[in-house]
């Protein structure tokens, strides 16, 4: 995120790094990448370097009933991987009681600390636009994953197929209108995505088909990360390394594979439309909602107009004939 939450102050989540890592920390300094977690770097009293992530448990990314539960359950994963020897992340700190996060008050937020590591980062950007040698080492990654026996799994949950925040699509295609005074961005996302929403009704019939086929064949299901893009991987220890664990699940290997342009088709066309109409839902929810006009709400906004774009191209190209382009 670009922006820090208003929720909380970093004396806050000092007291929350000491009371629950022991971590005294002399330095925090937020860090704007990525969107969806904030960040921030720490040094601690001893000059110990940590990288701590944050949570906004009401933009969790998965859709559940329960996100502080799924987010828990999703960390184990890492944690579990580093605990029997699979060299494929760096794993979370466990709290002096063991846990992989801690709840920041009542404020709807999780904490989770990793070590800070010295290695290379990279940018976000399609596969097929990615130098070729790098997208082989990432898809040997995601394929060592795919092996790993499920006693080194940790504790994560089973793919639903259920779209996050899907309620406000549905809200939205059916004539209804978030208020106007949640905020500046609330009527204009609603009345872009109602003009594209002959396509949108489309592709969620169409996905709900294909995930009913998908859930029917549990045999195939694997452990995945979920979103396994060149922005979540970086290179240290002399391997690249799948960082930013919060949507492992165990599922259909396509949940990891479909970027690469891998799987089985039908499987593979069911997680490209999840991302779209995911990414859609997650921001119009956020629109709904209380909100500024800031740099994350800016960013937002371009992201729920690129989404749709997507689905209006990912319609035209499994050939549908209700795509809202005239």
């Amino acid at each position: 995120m670009l922006n820090p939450p208003d929720a909380f102050s970093e004396d806050d989540l000092r007291l929350l790094l000491a009371n629950n890592w022991g971590l005294t920390a002399a330095r925090l300094e937020y860090v704007p990448v990525g969107f969806g977690s904030h960040h921030w770097s720490v040094r601690d009293s001893r000059g110990g370097r940590w990288f701590v992530n944050v949570d906004e448990l009401a933009a969790f990314p998965l859709a559940t009933d329960d996100p502080l539960r799924s987010l828990r359950n999703a960390l184990s994963v890492p944690r579990a991987l580093v605990d029997h020897g699979h060299r494929l992340t760096v794993a979370p700190e466990r709290t002096g009681d063991g846990a992989v996060l801690a709840e920041l008050g009542e404020q709807g937020f999780a904490v989770s600390v990793y070590r800070q590591l010295a290695g290379e980062s990279f940018d976000w950007q399609p596969w097929d636009q990615t130098e070729a040698t790098l997208t082989a080492e990432a898809l040997a990654v995601v394929t060592e994953l795919h092996r790993v026996p499920e006693s080194a799994w940790g504790s994560p949950e089973v793919e639903t197929f259920t779209i996050a925040r899907r309620a406000s699509l549905d809200a939205v295609l059916a004539g209804d209108r978030p208020d106007p005074a949640a905020g500046p961005y609330a009527d204009r996302a609603a009345e872009l995505v109602s003009q594209h929403a002959p396509t949108i009704s489309a592709v969620l019939d169409h996905y709900d088909r294909l995930a009913e086929t998908a859930r029917g064949r549990p045999d195939r299901f694997v452990l995945t990360h979920g979103e396994p893009h060149l922005g979540n991987y970086m290179r240290a220890y002399g391997r690249l390394l799948l960082i930013d664990w919060d949507s492992a699940l165990i599922g259909p290997p396509e949940r990891d594979l479909w970027s690469f342009g891998l799987g089985e088709p039908r499987f593979r066309e069911l997680y490209q439309l999840r991302w779209d109409l995911s990414e859609t839902a997650v921001d119009l929810a956020r629109f709904a909602a209380r909100h500024t006009d800031g740099d994350n709400e800016r960013a937002t906004w371009t992201n729920l107009v690129d989404s749709l774009a997507a689905l209006e191209t990912t319609a035209a190209n499994i050939g549908a004939p209700w795509t809202s382009r005239h």
